[in-house]
């Protein structure tokens, strides 16, 4: 069993071009759903030299969010950025822990067809999500119900497929919203249509970090420490203002942006992020509760099944010597 995994798993990976090959030694695999800002400090501290001051290769791994839960429990991976997958996963019972924050909030923004101007005017409309229980589609239905409208009766869910597919529909006119990302949110501007409103301002549900198995944080810990050393390290070069021109130059040439796109992928996950790699006890609530709804988990859940933000603390203590 655990072979076919390792199977399946390498028929679905894809490493990122130009990042560390399988070959050389010793990788700290990070599992990650896609390139995205959401995870920006593991990023710097790469680029920066943060990972080799601390005697860590990363390598950075592109997963189906399916596949995800399955690499991490066999050691596939040592560490995933899909946090809201491996905590749905611990809520389950796997032996997962979320162990550091990125970004606190969501950084995808509501865009619709010019002549939409408010919430209220989504009724009767069509609103193109991924697919039906992905992100985009928890968040659409929480962000309407916060404004009175039902998910169910006043608006058509659509499972449309990929940020790309959704946005061209709306250029075309074939749906009249869907969640799109920042880069998707610039694309979408220069075509004319409306960004009506940015979740982070609308719903406290944490987005992006980074989970391990319970056995990394046993049996590797002096390894996982300095991976989590090098991610807040990342945390404080990104969010330091004096450090923005860097970011952003690093931000074009990694996900291969213009100018523009760079800046405001930037100025989103500031807005976002996580300062010290941790949630508050209110965030780590939300987004228990939130995957307790998905996976249809009706019992009590201590946090610390789910959450160990200890590692993290005792860094920041350290770096603030």
């Amino acid at each position: 069993m655990k072979k076919l995994a390792h199977t399946v798993c390498i028929l679905l990976l894809m490493i990122f071009a130009g990042w560390p090959s399988v070959g050389r030694s010793a990788p700290f695999r990070v599992g990650v759903p896609s390139p995205s800002v959401s995870y920006l400090p593991l990023i710097v501290a790469w680029k920066m030299g943060f990972f080799a001051q601390e005697g860590i290769q990363p390598e950075f791994i592109v997963m189906k969010p399916f596949i995800i839960p399955a690499a991490l429990l066999n050691g596939e991976i040592q560490l995933t950025t899909a946090t809201g997958t491996a905590a749905g996963a611990a809520v389950r019972g796997l032996p997962f822990k979320v162990v550091i924050f990125f970004s606190s909030k969501l950084m995808d923004s509501l865009i619709t067809r010019p002549q939409i101007r408010t919430l209220a005017d989504l009724r009767g409309k069509i609103i193109g999500v991924d697919t039906i229980g992905a992100t985009t589609d928890v968040i659409t239905r929480l962000l309407l119900q916060k404004y009175g409208i039902d998910p169910s009766r006043d608006v058509k869910i659509l499972a449309t497929g990929h940020e790309g597919i959704r946005l061209e529909q709306l250029k075309l006119g074939q749906i009249d919203a869907a969640m799109l990302g920042p880069q998707g949110v610039v694309v979408a501007k220069r075509a004319g249509l409306r960004v009506l409103a940015d979740v982070a301002d609308e719903i406290d549900l944490p987005f992006a970090g980074g989970a391990t198995n319970d056995q990394i944080m046993e049996r590797r810990q002096e390894e996982l420490k300095k991976f989590l050393r090098a991610g807040v390290r990342g945390i404080r070069y990104t969010v330091d203002p004096g450090n923005r021109a860097k970011v952003v130059a690093l931000i074009l040439q990694w996900l291969e942006l213009d100018q523009e796109t760079a800046d405001y992928a930037y100025d989103m996950f500031i807005k976002v992020a996580s300062r010290d790699g941790t949630l508050t006890r209110v965030q780590m609530e939300t987004l228990l509760n939130e995957r307790k709804r998905q996976v249809k988990v009706t019992g009590d859940i201590p946090l610390d099944r789910v959450f160990d933000f200890s590692v993290v603390g005792e860094i920041n203590r350290e770096l603030s010597k």
